[in-house]
């Protein structure tokens, strides 16, 4: 009876050795796998939960490519220089001058240029007249007598001159009068890229677009800056590290077991020691 107890129990120690050995190999290489995972998603996560002392949401980013990545599209920072100043539309409503707004307008900023007692800026159906000072003077668009798909303007022989379905025409500022013009433009003035002051006030006054680093950190950490495929991966790993939670602790009771059987077995030998003493 004692040896059938013991064969037994040699048996189950020896399948249990065999378990707790598949089971740690498995636990071992999921571990190594997602090693980096696991700590990158820690890391992320610790400054998430800091952000707000960290002031991650104020800090912007508006490097091209990750604009482009969020799928922004790409302000392209040129203005038209006149005289000193510059006028330039960052991509909103708003219009510029030297760094202060002066006017709101539908963009794009299609020309602009300096006549001798204004500024005017041509947007997209709507023409913008303004003093050296930046105050608005007049705005006139499709409903007020501008020309629709008015696309070019130059001021030239004291004429302010717009184009029209590539008609050329004469613009009165005073009397707001249009009439055709028997001047030959034989080029439009094209516009220049702003200077590194502008464009630097622009990303201070966060009147480019940009992605806070907060959003960036938590799209990583969520898989959402990858897509659809990011947030499986993350889910994936998700489900891995259950896994390792799942094999641990296996382990750890199958070893709690074995060293339960090996106690079993020694009061085995100590029995079986009795019973040949008796």
């Amino acid at each position: 009876m004692l040896y059938f107890l013991t064969g037994t129990s040699h048996l189950k120690s020896k399948r249990l050795k065999k378990n707790i050995s598949f089971n740690l190999r498995w636990h071992r290489r999921v571990g190594l796998s997602i090693m980096v995972v696991l700590v990158f998603l820690s890391i992320t996560g610790i400054l998430l939960n800091h952000s707000p002392a960290a002031g991650l949401s104020k800090k912007i980013l508006s490097f091209e490519w990750l604009l482009d990545w969020y799928g922004f599209e790409t302000v392209a920072l040129t203005g038209f220089e006149v005289g000193k100043q510059w006028i330039y539309h960052p991509g909103d409503r708003e219009l510029f001058l030297d760094g202060q707004p002066v006017a709101s307008c539908v963009p794009p900023l299609l020309n602009a240029t300096r006549t001798d007692s204004f500024l005017t800026a041509l947007c997209k159906d709507e023409l913008v007249i303004f003093n050296f000072n930046g105050e608005l003077v007049e705005k006139i668009n499709t409903l007020s007598g501008l020309p629709e798909h008015t696309t070019n303007m130059r001021y030239l022989d004291d004429t302010l001159l717009i184009q029209s379905h590539n008609e050329i025409l004469s613009l009165d500022i005073n009397t707001l009068e249009i009439e055709p013009s028997e001047l030959i433009i034989e080029s439009w003035p094209l516009p220049s890229s702003l200077p590194s002051t502008i464009v630097d006030e622009l990303k201070q006054s966060s009147q480019l677009p940009g992605i806070s680093l907060e959003t960036v950190i938590l799209d990583l950490h969520s898989g959402r800056f990858f897509g659809d495929l990011g947030v499986l991966f993350v889910d994936f790993m998700g489900l891995l590290t259950v896994f390792l939670a799942m094999t641990g602790t296996y382990v750890w009771l199958m070893k709690r077991r074995k060293k339960l059987a090996k106690r079993h077995k020694k009061h085995l030998k100590r029995l079986k020691k009795a019973a040949k003493a008796s």
